[in-house]
């Protein structure tokens, strides 16, 4: 398939060399993967040397049936990663390519192909990466532009960019929000340059808010001044209906957004690198699996800056990730489960009548909500929290970019039992606490 290119990506450097070692590491990956014979002498790959002994004489995982079923669902994917790793040849004890082998990348390509209509064909390795997380495809990036690059970005969004893009350089400008927490953006159409990049995470992390308008319009104003965007996307499957004390899960409003995202990356897809992960959507956040696809400008860029510090990715990581990932293109089951469990969370939170800053359009995404702390310091009010009762909860301070009143839940970090009890126990007491520093 040939990608154009819409008259080059001037905003990006130069593509770097790929490390030796890596670059020839990578020669006989794909050689193996090809069914080609290989004989190689080629890195310190010491976890080689057992490739053919089996480490367990048996090796047996029975998932637990008294689960739900769709973490049952969950668990099988787990064992045949987990088979695939240890079961004949102990795979997990090698290097395998920084970047991903040829087999999870034909794996992530369908998964942005089916979910965001890009149109990528298997056989598009050059124009897809895998990292070890998502906060590394973020990272490499924003680290593959030029360090001169001014990076617009939402008041409210990820506390990680501002930090990463001034010490490579580059220079954040953040937006306005209005009162319904939207992007303001007649002030990015007032202030926007040539080449700038805008990122923003949508489903938006703090604040919820969702608009698949909003992100067409932002990718229209930065690419028709010679620009990109950096979509990062984990959220798109934990889009809720929101009302006005409750909110709600609905399959098919969730395909309809989904839907309406696939618009602007079939027309940007050229200029965007949206980035993606099996952290926050699939329930494996420890495993460190996050994806990404660009330009193959901009993918090489990161594929170097990866190669030039990872000599070889989390083996175990993306053999079991490209077991649930195959898994979850097939049945998103896993993930209605959780969008039920974040519905009731939040509706909890609206009953309680915390003061919740929420966006007003209707819909909610990403796991997270935010509390109005009135006239009190985020990061006071978070240290009361500990010290009082034992409540952990983050500042909105770094994702304002500067002091606030509001801080950061998570609706996930609780643990889940049947009932729900401890996250409607924990929340009476964090409502309790704070009524008594004066919030409610």
């Amino acid at each position: 398939m040939v990608f154009k290119m819409g008259g080059g990506q001037r905003f990006l450097i130069p593509i770097p060399p790929q490390p030796a070692i890596r670059n020839a590491m990578a020669k006989v990956a794909e050689r193996e993967d090809r069914g080609l014979p290989i004989i190689d002498f080629t890195s310190g790959n010491v976890g080689k040397l057992p490739h053919y002994m089996r480490l367990f004489s048996r090796m047996e995982i029975e998932v637990n049936k008294t689960l739900p079923d769709e973490l049952q669902e969950l668990s099988s994917s787990i064992s045949l990663g987990l088979s695939t790793s240890f079961d004949s040849n102990p795979l997990v004890l090698a290097y395998s390519p920084a970047g991903g082998t040829n087999s999870i990348k034909r794996c992530v390509s369908r998964y942005f192909r089916d979910v965001h209509g890009v149109p990528l064909t298997d056989e598009d390795m050059d124009r897809v990466i895998v990292t070890s997380g998502g906060q590394r495809c973020i990272a490499v990036s924003l680290r593959s532009l030029k360090p001169s690059t001014k990076v617009f970005m939402n008041r409210w969004d990820y506390s990680a960019i501002q930090p990463i893009v001034e010490e490579h350089g580059g220079e954040v400008i953040r937006l306005n929000c209005n009162e319904d927490l939207s992007p303001d953006l007649t002030e990015l159409e007032e202030k926007v340059e040539d080449e700038a990049i805008f990122y923003l995470s949508m489903s938006n992390n703090p604040s919820g808010y969702v608009s698949a308008r909003d992100l067409e319009n932002i990718a229209f104003l930065m690419t028709s001044k010679g620009g990109g965007v950096i979509w990062d996307a984990p959220y798109v499957f934990t889009i809720l209906k929101l009302g006005k004390n409750k909110a709600e899960f609905d399959k098919r409003f969730g395909e309809t957004m989904i839907t309406a995202f696939q618009r602007t990356s079939k027309l940007y897809y050229d200029k965007i690198c949206i980035l993606s992960s099996l952290s926050k959507t699939y329930l494996l956040a420890g495993l460190r699996v996050g994806f990404a696809t660009a330009s193959t400008h901009w993918i090489k860029n990161m594929s170097s800056l990866i190669g030039r510090e990872d000599l070889s990715s989390p083996t175990s990581s993306f053999i079991i990730g490209e077991s649930v990932l195959q898994r979850f293109l097939e049945d998103q089951s896993i993930n209605h489960w959780l969008c039920k469990i974040l519905a009731k969370r939040l509706t909890l939170l609206m009953e309680e009548k915390l003061p919740l800053i929420l966006p007003k359009n209707g819909v909610f995404g990403a796991l997270y909500a935010m509390v109005d702390t009135d006239k009190k310091d985020g990061i006071a009010v978070s240290e009361r929290l500990l010290e009082q009762s034992d409540i952990a909860v983050v500042s909105g301070e770094p994702f304002y970019g500067e002091p606030v009143n509001a801080i950061r839940l998570s609706l996930v970090a609780i643990p889940w039992i049947k009932g729900d009890e401890e996250w409607v126990k924990n929340v009476q007491r964090l409502k309790k606490t704070l009524y008594t520093i004066g919030l409610i």
